[in-house]
C-alpha cells in the first residue's frame, strides 16, 4: 500500500489530470446520452427556447442577418449553428414565409419539422457545442479552484459541478444559461488578475473575457457593478492613510479601459452578424420590439440612427438587445410555485425554488460554509480577498434576481453556481488538507450521495427535485423550465406506443409538435372543457390554466384534480385515462362562472406551446 501511495504521489499531476478527464468525460456522456437517447430512453424532445435559438443562430452564420431573436446576444446561438451550417443537407428557413415575416417561432417550426430535415439530426448537431461549453466551464472551474485551494479541493469542486443536476439539465440544450455561467466565471477570474497586477496583458485579457460574457448573455451587464465592488473591497483591504481615493482611482482607470474595450470587442463581433440585415428590417425590429409606447420614443429615435450604417448597426443591435432584456426582467412573466400563481412575480420564488431544486448535499454544504464564514471570519488579507471574489457575484446576482420579476425558472441563477461551488471549496479546504478523519468522511459521503441522487434521476435532469419533494408531487411545486420545458414529448410517444393507445388528446408545452411524433394525437386545451378518454397535459398548462381560466371565464384544468394520473411522463406530462362513466358520475362543476365554451379545433397551432 505504501508503494502505491508513493507511486501516485510521485505522479500526482498525471493522475490529477486523468481524474479531471474521466470526470468531465463522464459528465459529457451523461449529458449526451440523456439528450440524444440511450438505454431504452428516447432522449429529450426540443424544448421551448430552442425553437427560437436554432434558426436564429443558423441565419446569423449562414446569412449574416440578425432579424431573429434580438433579445439574446449571438455567440451561443452561432456556436450551436456551426455544425448545422457545415452539414449541407440541412435546409434553412429563408424560403419559408416566416422569414420575411420576422417570425422567430415560425422559422423554428419550419427548420426542425417542416423543411424535410431530420429533427433528431438538427437537435443533436446544435446541442453538441453547448455540451462542449459546459465541459469547458468545468475545466476552468477546476483550474481556478486549484489556484485557490489546491488540487484535492479542486477535484471535489469539479465532482460537485459534474453531477449538478441543473448544470446537466441545461448544459445539453441550445440555451444561454450555462454559457452565462461560463462568461461570469471567466470574466471575474480575469478581472481579479488585473487587480493583482495591472498590465496591458491582464487588461486586454479582462476586456476580452468581459466581451465574451456579454456575447453569451446580456445579464453579464451585472459584471460592471460586481467589478466596481471588487475594486472597493480591494482598496479597502489594502487601505493606506490618506491614499484611499488615490488607490480607488488606480484600479478604476483599468476598469474604465476594460469596460470601453469590451464594448468595442462586442461591437466588432456583432458587425458580421448584422452585415446583411436590411435597414427596413432593422427599423421594424426596433418598432416592433420596443412598441409604439410614447415613453420609448426617444430610445427608438436613438436606435434608428444606427440602422442605415453597416458598421454602426452592430452597436445599435447590441443596445436593442440590452434594452429588451431590461424590459423583460422588469415586466415579468406568469409565475407558479407551490400552488401560488401570479402574472408578475412572487417574492419568495427563487429562495424556495432553490431549496426545492438544489441537491441536499449542496444545501448542507452551503449553510455550513455560510455559518463557518460568519463564525470564523478570516484575519489574513489573502483569505478575505478570496471571500470577496467568491461572495460578491453571488450576493449581487441574488439581490438583482430577487428585485426582478422574471420568476420563471431556477436556471436564471445558473451564473451563481460556479461561485457557490468555490465557496464550498473555501469551506472544505482546511478539512480536505488537514481535517479530522470523520470530517473528511462526511464530505466524502455527501459527494457520493449527490452523485447517487443525480444518477437516480437520469435522464430527467430538468425535472430534478431533491428528496424533500416526492416525485409524484413535483408538478404541484414548480413548472416551466424548472420542471416542464417540453423535453418529454418523445417519452410520451414511447408510453403511447407501449400501451397501444389509439387516440389521445394532448395539451403540450414545449418546442415539439405532438402530431409529428404521435399521429393519433388530437390537440386539446383547458378551455375545451372536461373530456373523457386518454388525455396528456403538460404540467405548465395544467397549472397556468388556473390563472387564465377564471380571468377569461373559461374552463381550467382544476377539474382534473378529482382524477389520479395514470402516469407522469418524465415528471412533466400528466397522462389521464378517464372513462365516460367516471366523467358522468363525477361530472366537474367549475368553482367560478364559465362564460365562454371553446370547441376543439384541428388547427396545428393548437398543438404548439405558444
Amino acid at each position: 500500500m505504501e508503494k502505491i501511495k508513493n507511486y501516485v504521489s510521485a505522479r500526482k499531476d498525471f493522475f490529477t489530470g486523468l481524474a479531471v478527464v474521466l470526470i468531465l468525460l463522464f459528465m459529457f456522456a451523461l449529458a449526451r446520452s440523456s439528450s440524444y437517447g440511450a438505454f431504452g430512453d428516447p432522449g429529450d424532445s426540443a424544448i421551448f427556447d430552442e425553437i427560437a435559438h436554432i434558426p436564429a443562430g443558423y441565419t446569423y452564420v449562414k446569412d449574416a442577418d440578425y432579424r431573429l431573436n434580438p433579445e439574446h446576444p449571438p455567440l451561443v446561438k452561432s456556436l450551436a449553428a456551426l455544425p448545422l451550417v457545415a452539414d449541407k443537407r440541412i435546409i434553412g428557413p429563408e424560403k419559408d414565409s416566416s422569414w420575411p415575416a420576422i417570425d422567430q417561432w415560425g422559422t423554428g417550426w419550419y427548420i426542425i419539422y417542416q423543411a424535410g430535415n431530420n429533427p433528431k439530426t438538427v437537435l443533436g448537431l446544435s446541442r453538441l457545442p453547448m455540451m462542449l461549453l459546459m465541459i469547458f466551464l468545468g475545466l476552468f472551474l477546476f483550474k481556478w479552484g486549484r489556484e485557490l485551494f489546491g488540487r484535492k479541493v479542486a477535484l471535489v469542486v469539479l465532482l460537485l459541478y459534474a453531477f449538478y443536476p441543473d448544470v446537466l439539465a441545461h448544459g445539453r440544450l441550445v440555451t444561454t444559461d450555462v454559457a452565462a455561467a461560463l462568461g461570469f466565471t471567466v470574466a471575474t477570474y480575469c478581472f481579479t488578475k488585473v487587480l493583482k497586477k495591472i498590465s496591458w496583458k491582464t487588461i486586454i485579457s479582462a476586456a476580452l473575457a468581459l466581451a465574451l460574457a456579454q456575447l453569451l448573455k446580456f445579464s453579464a451587464i451585472l459584471l460592471f457593478p460586481i467589478f466596481l465592488l471588487l475594486i472597493f473591497f480591494k482598496t479597502f483591504m489594502n487601505r493606506e492613510k490618506g491614499k484611499f481615493w488615490n488607490n480607488i482611482w488606480r484600479y478604476f482607470k483599468p476598469f474604465l479601459l476594460i469596460s470601453i474595450l469590451s464594448v468595442i470587442f462586442v461591437w466588432i463581433v456583432y458587425v458580421p452578424f448584422v452585415r446583411n440585415t436590411p435597414p427596413a428590417v432593422e427599423h421594424q425590429l426596433i418598432e416592433t420590439n420596443l412598441t409604439d409606447n410614447p415613453s420609448t420614443l426617444g430610445l427608438r429615435t436613438f436606435l434608428h440612427r444606427f440602422e442605415n450604417n453597416t458598421i454602426l448597426r452592430g452597436l445599435g443591435h447590441y443596445a436593442l438587445g440590452v434594452f429588451l432584456v431590461i424590459g423583460r426582467v422588469s415586466g415579468g412573466n406568469n409565475t407558479f410555485i407551490w400552488g401560488e400563481l401570479s402574472h408578475k412575480s412572487i417574492p419568495y420564488f427563487f429562495p424556495l425554488a432553490w431549496l426545492l431544486k438544489t441537491p441536499i448535499p449542496i444545501i448542507l454544504l452551503v449553510f455550513a460554509s455560510v455559518f463557518a464564514i460568519i463564525l470564523r471570519w478570516p484575519k489574513s488579507k489573502e483569505k478575505k480577498w478570496q471571500l470577496a471574489i467568491i461572495l460578491t457575484p453571488i450576493v449581487v446576482y441574488w439581490v438583482v434576481t430577487l428585485r426582478g420579476r422574471l420568476d420563471i425558472g431556477i436556471r436564471h441563477l445558473m451564473p451563481t453556481i460556479p461561485f457557490v461551488l468555490l465557496m464550498i471549496g473555501y469551506f472544505i479546504q482546511p478539512i480536505i488538507n488537514g481535517g479530522k478523519k470523520w470530517q473528511k468522511t462526511i464530505i466524502g459521503l455527501l459527494v457520493i450521495y449527490m452523485m447517487g441522487s443525480t444518477l437516480y434521476n437520469y435522464p430527467n435532469f430538468i425535472a430534478y427535485f431533491n428528496e424533500f419533494t416526492p416525485k409524484d408531487q413535483r408538478y404541484q411545486r414548480l413548472v416551466d423550465s424548472s420542471l416542464d420545458w417540453g423535453q418529454d414529448l418523445l417519452r410520451l410517444k414511447k408510453y403511447v406506443d407501449e400501451n397501444n393507445i389509439k387516440n389521445i388528446k394532448v395539451d403540450y408545452f414545449g418546442g415539439s409538435l405532438p402530431s409529428y411524433y404521435i399521429p393519433q394525437s388530437t390537440g386539446w386545451h383547458s378551455q375545451n372543457g372536461p373530456t373523457s378518454g386518454w388525455l396528456a397535459v403538460s404540467a405548465t398548462f395544467y397549472q397556468s390554466s388556473r390563472l387564465s381560466g377564471p380571468e377569461e371565464g373559461k374552463w381550467s384544468y382544476q377539474w382534473l384534480d378529482a382524477f389520479k394520473p395514470k402516469a407522469i411522463i418524465g415528471g412533466s406530462i400528466l397522462v389521464f385515462n378517464i372513462s365516460p362513466e367516471e366523467l358522468e358520475k363525477n361530472y366537474p362543476v367549475s368553482p367560478y362562472p364559465i362564460t365562454t365554451i371553446v370547441a376543439p379545433t384541428e388547427d396545428e397551432n393548437n398543438l404548439i406551446g405558444l
